[in-house]
């Protein structure tokens, strides 16, 4: 079963990068040894770092700080 931030960390790249957000999400989680289905409220923090890092090569830091700030928020 997928948790709820799950879904919705998933959502939020989905909107931004489309299917190209999936996979960003699942790299960053694998390489953070996360559970991409199981994302926790102690995983947050780490893994919007993660994912914000890469944001920024692929669409900026605005978007990559946008981004972030709606993870954090998940918590």
């Amino acid at each position: 079963m997928t948790t709820e931030i799950s879904r919705k960390i998933y959502g939020i790249m989905a909107r931004e990068m489309g299917h190209l957000g999936k996979f960003i999400v699942e790299k960053q989680c694998k390489d953070l040894d996360i559970n991409p289905e199981e994302i926790g409220k102690e995983d947050v923090d780490r893994l919007a770092e993660a994912i914000r890092k890469v944001m920024v090569s692929f669409a900026g830091e605005d978007k990559a700080k946008k981004i972030w700030m709606e993870m954090k928020r998940l918590k």
